[in-house]
């Protein structure tokens, strides 16, 4: 079919969704998927025959025999004469490096080209932009082998692995859950683990001078903050039964899912890793702390937190509560029994004292954190890889991720609360 008449079978099911059941949008959304695939590769195919097309007419335009072969060498053109060619522009292009971007699709529809043809037991067909993404695969793709002798290669088969440029930052996929996570200004600068950060600013005793004298110049006042490294391997099993899917899916299956894993890991060390035994260290840890609150004066509490930073340290703060402390304040009731807050169909509690609010899930129960999360440093020291190991015995493959990052608060720029008998 050509891409018109694939886009025209894709707006007809799309025109199908409104009304449908939820059995009918399963099967509509599947049948999309299937044409967005069928369109993507009809335009690759299109693409890379005007790409053929236009290398001939040049090789043409510059053959001297407009691109006939007359059994002769053809003559030099004028300018070539005498003169040594020494730069091959299509083995140049062959050659050149793919971007992250596109090594990460070919080699994603490469893997799921050789996932349907292992399952419908066919030759899986690559073309040459994704025989160069699966080149540095784990293994070969071949099922069969063959032992290797002084004049043939061997062929390993290894089954249908993916490619190690299957390589993400997997925090870049989805957005955290994790509110002060997601608040967290997360770098990905390759090995680095000191940063600087400011302790304080002056302009001096005088704000202005007159026009015609020098003003007094800003000093700041820098630190150096090292932060704490963690290393944490991930890894789900995949059977089977999973490899069934299409192609699209189960990679973005697999990737999702280790985002996922390592989303609610870091949503929980960003808080509370201890900073030891590589691991890197939480908010809570070193931040200024005051007396356990009591039931009941959860506000107090936040008063007392936000008084007890500097105006640097709240400057653009938030304060992330837990769940429990957030059902307490909402549930709230005055002297007289009534509840200070409307409990039904309210937005929940947004602002204290204009001070923005969250609830932030991975807190403990009754513990809050008050501070600019962009106060706390995390860094990524390299990219996230994902490695396959496959077990033979239990048809198992384990893909496991390793995620290499480091992070810290800065000194004195967070409060952490905590409830008494929590």
């Amino acid at each position: 079919m050509t891409i018109k008449e694939l886009k025209e079978k894709r707006a007809a099911l799309v025109a199908e969704v409104e009304g449908a059941t939820e059995e009918r949008f399963a099967e509509i959304r599947k049948e999309i998927a299937k044409y967005d695939f069928m369109i993507d590769e009809a335009k690759k195919a299109d693409e890379a025959s005007a790409a053929e097309q236009r290398a001939a007419e040049e090789r043409a335009a510059r053959d001297p025999n407009g691109g006939k072969d007359d059994g002769a060498d053809p003559a030099p053109a004028p300018e070539q004469r005498g003169k040594v060619v020494v730069f091959d522009n299509k083995a140049i292009e062959e050659a050149a490096e793919m971007s992250k971007a596109d090594a990460l699709r070919f080699a994603k529809s490469a893997f799921g080209k050789q996932v349907r043809a292992a399952l419908n037991k066919t030759t899986a067909t690559l073309d040459k932009n994704e025989k160069r993404a699966i080149g540095i695969a784990i293994t070969t793709t071949s099922e069969d082998f063959s032992a290797a002798s002084a004049d043939a290669n061997g062929v390993n088969n290894g089954g249908v692995f993916i490619p190690q440029n299957v390589l993400y930052d997997l925090l870049e996929i989805d957005t955290p859950d994790s509110p002060f996570l997601r608040d967290v200004n997360a770098t990905h600068i390759k090995g680095a683990l000191v940063f600087p950060y400011v302790i304080e600013a002056s302009n001096g005793e005088g704000k202005g001078k007159k026009e015609t004298v020098a003003a007094n110049d800003r000093a700041i006042k820098w630190g150096k903050l090292t932060l704490a490294q963690g290393n944490y391997p991930l890894t789900i099993e995949v059977t089977m039964e999973l490899l069934a899917m299409t192609d699209e899916e189960f990679t973005d299956y697999l990737l999702a899912d280790l985002s996922t894993e390592i989303n609610f890991l870091l949503a929980d060390e960003v808080l509370y890793g201890t900073g030891k035994d590589e691991c890197i260290e939480g908010v809570t840890v070193g931040a200024i702390t005051g007396d356990a609150y009591a039931a009941g004066t959860e506000a107090e509490a936040i008063k007392s937190a936000l008084l007890k930073l500097s105006r640097r340290a709240r400057k653009g703060a938030k304060v992330y509560i837990s769940r429990s402390m957030s059902l307490e304040m909402t549930f709230e009731k005055d002297k007289n029994g009534r509840y200070i807050f409307p409990i039904y169909n309210n937005t929940g509690i947004t602002t204290i004292a204009t001070v923005p609010v969250e609830v932030d899930e991975n807190l403990a129960d009754g513990d809050f954190v008050v501070g600019n999360a962009k106060n706390y440093k995390l860094n990524f020291v390299k990219p996230t890889e994902i490695y396959p190991e496959i077990h033979g015995k239990t048809r198992v493959i384990e893909y496991t991720a390793h995620v290499m990052v480091a992070g810290r608060a800065a000194p004195n720029k967070f409060y952490y609360g905590k409830k008494a008998n929590a």
